[in-house]
């Protein structure tokens, strides 16, 4: 593949048909599903003629890395996505699929229960992020579900003055997108433009990856209509303290990490992509590269939910997961470095389910110990943590894991409830 440059927003544009050649590149180099010439082929022919396929709307995780390899830019991913609007339109969703919704307190979810557990000190520190209270500066910092939920990370040294706002009901719909639920998304984007014109922030800070690309990249398309002068990932606000000075490094870790890959990182150039080596590089740590990083990276595991057959099916999400254990282990690295949040909360709570030593660490948490502070999210809050994962999930699944029955989601008022600290 030649140089990933950023993307723009057409790169997620609705399918087009015209441009399509049926090459099969766009499948043949799926790092999820392995197609030959021939069988990519007809999974194309098949998705364009609305026909069901054989693995690719079972199998598909949203990575969107037929889009990169498309050469003439028909925007595979983008038909992934219609047949499975269409699909969730004719069926519904499985029951089972209600957990894992990201719009609490319509859906009490995975991430509702996980911070219904939260120590005492967490939970006052999210109820402050709820405030419409004006922003004192001019830049909203957006911490997204996963963080919310990892709420320790941002207390950080380094992040002690940005002024966070955020809570579950103001989902930047990320996991909907990925599912091809359109009319959801745009009531989504109602909702956080009547949010962004309370607070009027001119700058959106992000706190991961996805999130970053979400914003800048696909709720344009979607209907959202205010307008940030600067959209930036807080890798690249990490970076830049680190360059300027204004975080010191104080230790070399000496000790060697493999990187799981946000899915959205590809989206924004091999310049991006190098942030997380860089800052990892910088404080002592050596970067041992899976096959299956940068743009060929694979999903942490929580993607192998995300198609209509699947509709959140646990033992494919940790079948995903242990995948993906598996490759880090034939690395022989001290430990995996994740610089999403998601990916520490699916790879924290399968890591039960995986009977060999894994230790996975944020990069914040590094970067702590490179400025030898104390890390915010500590090892026993970290297994705690991923304790309310895995039972919340197999707790509140099980019973629904082989139901037949299914569900629309409810249409997603503007105006969220109010915040009541329900957790």
């Amino acid at each position: 593949m030649t140089k990933i440059e950023p993307i723009d927003i057409t790169f997620f544009s609705p399918f087009n048909k015209e441009a399509c050649t049926l090459c099969g590149e766009c499948f043949l180099n799926c790092p999820i599903i392995h197609l030959s010439k021939e069988e990519a082929v007809m999974e194309m022919k098949k998705l364009i003629s609305g026909e069901k396929t054989k693995k690719i709307l079972t199998e598909c995780q949203s990575c969107f890395s037929c889009n990169f390899y498309c050469p003439t830019n028909a925007h595979p991913a983008s038909l992934i996505l219609q047949r499975w609007n269409e699909q969730y339109g004719k069926e519904g969703l499985r029951k089972r699929g209600e957990f894992y919704m990201t719009l609490y307190p319509h859906y009490p979810n995975f991430r509702s229960y996980v911070m219904e557990h939260l120590p005492k000190e967490t939970k006052e520190l999210v109820s402050k992020w709820a405030t419409l209270e004006p922003l004192k500066g001019d830049t909203l910092t957006y911490p997204g579900c996963n963080v919310i939920t990892f709420a320790e990370l941002t207390q950080a040294s380094f992040f002690k003055d940005l002024e966070i706002r955020g809570r579950l009901e103001y989902c930047c719909g990320e996991t909907l997108f990925r599912t091809g639920y359109r009319d959801e998304l745009f009531q989504i984007t109602k909702r956080l433009d009547k949010w962004f014109n309370i607070l009027k922030p001119k700058k959106l800070l992000i706190l991961c990856t996805a999130g970053t690309n979400i914003f800048k990249n696909v709720l344009p398309h979607y209907g959202l209509t205010y307008k940030f002068d600067e959209v930036k990932s807080y890798i690249q606000y990490l970076w830049e303290k680190i360059q300027s000075g204004e975080i010191q490094i104080k230790t070399k870790l000496n000790m060697s990490v493999t990187i799981q890959d946000s899915c959205y990182s590809k989206m924004f150039g091999e310049e991006y992509m190098d942030l997380p080596r860089k800052i990892l590089e910088k404080i002592g740590v050596k970067v041992i590269e899976i096959e299956a990083c940068r743009e060929n990276m694979r999903c942490c595991g929580i993607g192998a939910g995300f198609s209509v057959d699947s509709a959140y099916q646990p033992f494919k999400i940790r079948a995903s997961t242990l995948r993906n254990f598996k490759e880090f282990k034939k690395t022989k690295a001290d430990a995996v470095c994740v610089y999403c949040a998601g990916c520490l909360a699916t790879f924290t709570a399968n890591k039960k389910l995986y009977f060999k030593k894994l230790k996975v660490y944020h990069i914040i948490e590094l970067l702590q110990m490179a400025i030898e502070e104390k890390p915010s999210l500590n090892q026993k809050a970290k297994k705690k943590r991923a304790k309310k994962f895995f039972w919340g999930t197999i707790l509140k699944q099980v019973p629904k894991i082989f139901s037949k029955k299914t569900f629309k989601i409810a249409e997603i008022p503007e105006e969220p409830p109010k915040y009541t600290e329900a957790w």
